[in-house]
């Protein structure tokens, strides 16, 4: 099935749970993929976003959350990862490499985030031109902002523009910049199934969590 970021973003008000206040991110456990993983997506929390300001020094290696699991709320654990330059959190299930900036579902690695710093003084005019290009050959790039992203992780993101092939497979191009000034651009792939959607709220949240050295 189809899915976009108008389809799990403009629905999220229904579909997503609230977490406690010290939650930073939703996640998922490996069980993603299977039955019993028709979670939803879920947002960030004003407190999480503080926490994720912190920085490495104070940033807690693991924490704790809450997601709806077939009508369930169950707890899983989330882990500090240090990367090139910056800190976040990755969930259980997927695995983060520093060698490579990506983050990925570990049984399902085609699911996956890569990272890359931008400079200071990026343009972002210029950027997002190299990243229509970049989308172009996924198929027709559409832009996402506003209300389209109403209670998404990436809610503030800089840019969010989007392709999507005839089979559904959905290319991401997002550029974010964290409370602490700096910018970094993902590039988000989440191969056509019923639990993309998902895969994108859990990934977002993650890479939301970003905050440098």
């Amino acid at each position: 099935m189809k899915r976009t970021f108008n389809q799990p973003f403009r629905k999220i008000a229904a579909l997503t749970f609230a977490f406690s206040l010290a939650v930073p991110f939703a996640a998922s456990d490996n069980s993603l993929l299977s039955n019993e993983a028709h979670a939803a997506g879920t947002t960030l929390s004003a407190a999480a976003a503080s926490s994720a300001s912190a920085s490495k020094s104070v940033r807690p290696a693991t924490q704790s959350f809450s997601l709806m699991v077939q009508g369930k709320n169950v707890k899983r654990t989330a882990h500090l990862k240090q990367g090139n330059g910056y800190s976040l959190y990755v969930a259980n299930g997927y695995t983060f490499s520093k060698a490579k900036n990506k983050i990925y579902l570990t049984q399902y690695p085609s699911y996956n985030a890569q990272i890359e710093k931008l400079p200071a003084n990026f343009n972002l005019q210029k950027v997002s031109k190299q990243g229509r290009a970049e989308l172009k050959k996924y198929g027709t790039v559409s832009s996402y902002s506003g209300d389209q992203l109403f209670e998404s992780p990436m809610a503030s993101a800089k840019l969010l523009i989007q392709a999507s092939d005839s089979k559904g497979n959905l290319w991401n191009y997002i550029i974010w910049t964290s409370e602490k000034g700096d910018s970094y651009l993902f590039r988000v792939h989440a191969p056509t199934s019923e639990f993309a959607g998902t895969f994108i709220e859990i990934i977002s949240n993650s890479l939301t969590s970003i905050v440098p050295n």
